[in-house]
């Protein structure tokens, strides 16, 4: 069973992350997500659009089992492309957007962190408590500095300490915050105003 799902509207390609309750991310999660935004590549969306199904988590993070038994190289090797594909979008001027509800952790908030703007419902949470369990988190430890300056990403990666919506916008971390209430109506109109931009852009 497929755990992401493709769809594509007025030239908006949306990726839903669909492993229920949470969103967990496994290496065949990472595996497919890459497969998915190479393939955007090829045929460029004006928006491409990641967020999680359901209410709880845009992903709760990376499958702790992925991490263990001699699995860790593999795991490594699917974040690397996984950013390695997101860095293919960015020089083809493909705009990204992360949408996010409830729980970002972990790899989701990493996953979150790659795209070029963050979008969160205001009950929103981030962080990086696999430290907690003696697990780096690889990707944050590369893009978080230039993200949100060295001290913010440094008091994540270290202590774990998660994040409500308004604070990460406040260090940089998101780039708009809305209400629950309206979350979806305003949302889509950012998108519309986005996805008008990327196409802008991409002609001049």
């Amino acid at each position: 069973m497929a755990e992401i799902h493709l769809r594509e509207r007025d030239g908006v390609l949306w990726l839903i992350l669909d492993r229920p309750p949470l969103n967990i991310l496994t290496i065949a999660t990472l595996d497919e997500i890459t497969r998915a935004l190479r393939s955007a590549v090829q045929k460029p969306p004006r928006l491409l659009v990641i967020t999680g199904a359901g209410e709880r988590a845009f992903s709760a993070g990376v499958d702790i089992r992925d991490h263990l038994d001699g699995r860790e190289r593999e795991m490594l090797r699917a974040v690397y492309d996984n950013c390695a594909a997101f860095e293919q979008l960015r020089s083809r001027g493909i705009p990204t957007v992360a949408l996010v509800k409830g729980y970002a952790l972990g790899g989701g908030c990493e996953l979150a962190a790659l795209c070029d703007t963050v979008i969160a419902r205001e009950d929103a949470v981030f962080g990086l408590p696999e430290v907690t369990l003696g697990v780096f988190p690889p990707v944050a430890a590369a893009y978080f500095p230039s993200l949100i300056g060295y001290q913010a990403a440094m008091r994540l990666i270290l202590t774990g300490e998660t994040l409500k919506a308004r604070e990460a916008f406040r260090l940089g971390l998101v780039h708009q915050v809305l209400p629950a209430r309206r979350f979806l109506s305003e949302a889509e109109e950012l998108l519309v105003m986005l996805a008008t931009l990327g196409q802008r852009q991409a002609r001049s």
